[in-house]
């Protein structure tokens, strides 16, 4: 008896989010693309299938082999023929949820596309098969932007390419108020007028695309969800009066945030207005090889297939499996990648927003604007203070690889992310052996973070974040070699500049960007030392520590305890001038400069003591390869120092094994020359 399979799935979720300049707007449509999965169930319940049933408190389900997949922006299901007619009951599906896009998403791209199976399981086959008449299908269909026909006579909208529409009517705000309160549990407020506050007055005056005009609508039910649920995970053990509390003290107001990040904002009214920020960092963080799990989940399985049956419950807060493993084993384990993912992802987003908020209590900051506007799959995208973006993609990786080494089933589906060895025979059922890694860890990510200035474009920041990312998983994802975390950071100056690929190779050969951090880095640099180094014997280092020692020494800092202050910092001036002499290609005048400061300049002795114990980025142990080495870390050291808040060097060098401290207990005093 064989089955439909039924793929639906969002497309071009970047220019969809990033269309508009405007904050409100982007937190209005990253949520709308986490619809996708709440349409195809309402959906589904919507067919009335012979085979839901009805479980305690009246609650509806849906049956066991229904869902196949189910993540940010792509889910799969499959019909059989206990339903009646399988074919018919997809395309009906596929109807229904691109009509509900269409309404509730207006310019949203979503595909549906569907695919036969012989029997009555699926297999990594049918996936197989599922992608390609996607791709297909892709590349014959019109984009999203064909919905709004471009006619001379149609009024243009501002900051969009699409067509002018009228404000939304009451009837179509009745409708969202509705859904918003009724199934998402998160009312939209509304004034003493009734008015939706994301749809001010001017909003109605203005030229808005009707795109526009939803995302402004959902962006406050968004913004309430997502602090919702961070601040559940944060603390699981508040009560629901508590948790609303907490939201009531958080930017929850969408013209909060546009105020602080940028001069775009509709409303003199914002509840606690925030301060400017003086620099916005654009954080953008990728799994590696989740995307390669992802695309062989067959062979993923037989990988993990053993083990299946005792696994332990996740650590952290996730959905709940709806398939049964003993109806469909590869079924079940799809599903369970998927949530099991989805919450590490969330939960590490969670925990990396607590631990800068430490960070800005310790320094005495009211409120810290952490926007995420891209949670999806294995893909995060984070705007927050340029200050604490750098921390931020720090502590994310770091919980991530905690999070995904401690749960039974990621921990060894990262033997598979880590690939296979450069030797490795080919064979169709891999053995352990086969793997780079041999045993379970952790999974590991790239962070790439781009810091700019106030009103900077979104979309550029984001592309060179991205960008950053790719650098680093060049360095990370080393052929051969073990997989490791990476975070790579540019602080853009120049915004004439603004192809992100311009911009990086600008910076080439001048920086020791990106760093390996994290679990397998000592695998990769641990033995590594300088010619020069005491002793010269061999040591695991954890890279970003020593790299933040090295800042601290820098400042004139006391790199084991960055509270206290030993000596002169290195002169800024004088730092300056050799990385202007590296941009001009002017090397040996820069190693003299060097050299004259280790002679005669303050604090040049500390720096450089530190700046021999961190790996190196070449094969050269003669003096001049040596002091080439040294002087490519000063740009990093001048934009860490000044983009790094107050305390949170002390913080991360004084942290335990687990990482455990509290930042307000190792921030006694100051980072000199960090920004305040």
């Amino acid at each position: 008896m064989g089955s439909t399979l039924v793929m639906l799935q969002t497309n071009s979720n970047q220019p969809f989010i990033f269309s508009s300049p405007r904050l409100r707007e982007q937190i209005g449509a990253s949520f709308e693309i986490t619809l996708l999965s709440r349409w195809v169930k309402e959906a589904a319940f919507d067919m009335k299938l012979p085979s839901m049933s009805t479980i305690e408190k009246g609650i509806k389900a849906l049956p066991a082999s229904f869902w196949v997949s189910d993540s940010s922006g792509k889910v799969i299901v499959r019909f059989t023929e206990s339903d009646g007619n399988p074919e018919k009951l997809a395309r009906q599906l596929i109807r229904e949820v691109t009509l509900r896009a269409l309404t509730d998403a207006p310019g949203l791209d979503v595909t549906g596309v569907v695919v036969q199976t012989s029997s009555n399981t699926v297999d990594a086959g049918d996936l197989n098969a599922l992608d390609s008449v996607f791709l297909e299908y892709s590349l014959n269909r019109r984009p999203a932007l064909a919905r709004f026909p471009q006619f001379p006579f149609l009024d243009r909208a501002d900051e969009s390419a699409l067509p002018a529409s009228a404000a939304l009517s009451e009837e179509e705000l009745d409708r969202i108020r509705e859904y918003a309160g009724g199934s998402l549990m998160v009312p939209i407020l509304s004034d003493d007028h009734g008015q939706v506050p994301t749809q001010t007055g001017k909003d109605k005056d203005r030229s808005l695309s009707l795109p526009s005009r939803v995302k402004r609508t959902w962006s406050r039910s968004a913004r309430r969800l997502q602090l919702r649920e961070v601040i559940a995970r944060q603390d699981s053990s508040l009560s629901d009066e508590e948790v609303r509390d907490r939201i009531g003290n958080l930017n929850e107001d969408p013209f909060q945030l546009e105020r602080a990040f940028q001069d775009v904002s509709d409303e003199d009214g914002a509840t606690k207005p925030l301060p400017e920020l003086s620099s916005v960092g654009v954080i953008h963080i990728d799994g590696n090889g989740v995307g390669a799990i992802m695309r062989d989940l067959g062979r993923a399985f037989d990988t993990v297939d053993a083990r299946l049956d005792s696994l332990k419950d996740a650590a952290y807060q996730r959905r709940d499996n709806p398939c049964s493993i003993k109806h469909d084993r590869f079924q079940w384990f799809v599903m369970e990648v998927n949530y099991r993912l989805d919450g590490v992802v969330n939960q590490a987003v969670a925990e990396a927003w607590q631990t800068v908020d430490n960070i800005a209590d310790a320094n005495h900051l009211e409120t810290l604007p952490v926007v995420p506007v891209l949670v999806g799959g294995d893909d995060v995208t984070v705007y927050t203070d340029g200050r604490y973006a750098i921390p931020f993609a720090e502590a994310y990786i770091r919980h991530y690889e905690e999070l995904t080494e401690k749960d039974d089933l990621l921990s060894v589906l990262a033997i598979v992310a880590g690939g296979k060895k450069t030797d490795a025979p080919e064979r169709d059922r891999l053995e352990i052996a086969d793997y780079i890694i041999q045993k379970p860890g952790p999974l590991t990510a790239s962070a790439g973070v781009a810091i700019v200035g106030r009103n900077f474009p979104f979309h550029i920041a984001y592309d060179l974040a991205e960008g950053l990312v790719s650098r680093g998983k060049k360095l990370g994802k080393k052929p051969g070699a073990s997989p490791c975390s990476t975070i790579d950071f540019h602080v853009l100056r120049d915004t004439t500049v603004l192809a992100p690929q311009d911009t990086l190779e600008e910076y080439e050969g001048r920086t020791q960007r990106p760093f390996l951090i994290g679990h397998y880095a000592p695998e990769r640099i641990g033995g590594a030392t300088t010619a020069s180094a005491s002793g010269g014997a061999p040591q695991a280092q954890d890279q970003w520590k020593k790299v933040l020692q090295a800042v601290a020494a820098f400042d004139g800092k006391d790199p084991d305890s960055p509270g206290k202050t030993v000596g002169d910092p290195f002169p800024r001036a004088r730092a300056n001038r050799i990385v202007k002499l590296l941009a001009e290609g002017k090397e040996e005048q820069a190693a003299t400069e060097w050299g004259d400061a280790l002679q005669n300049a303050p604090g040049a002795g500390l720096l450089a003591q530190q700046l021999k114990l961190l790996p190196p980025h070449s094969s050269s142990s003669d003096e001049a390869g040596e002091s080439l080495e040294q002087i490519k870390w000063l740009l990093d050291l001048i934009d860490l120092s000044e983009n790094l808040p107050d305390g949170y060097i002390a913080c991360r060098i004084a942290r335990d094994a687990n990482g455990r401290i509290a930042c307000d207990e190792a921030s006694g005093a100051t980072t000199a020359g960090g920004a305040k």
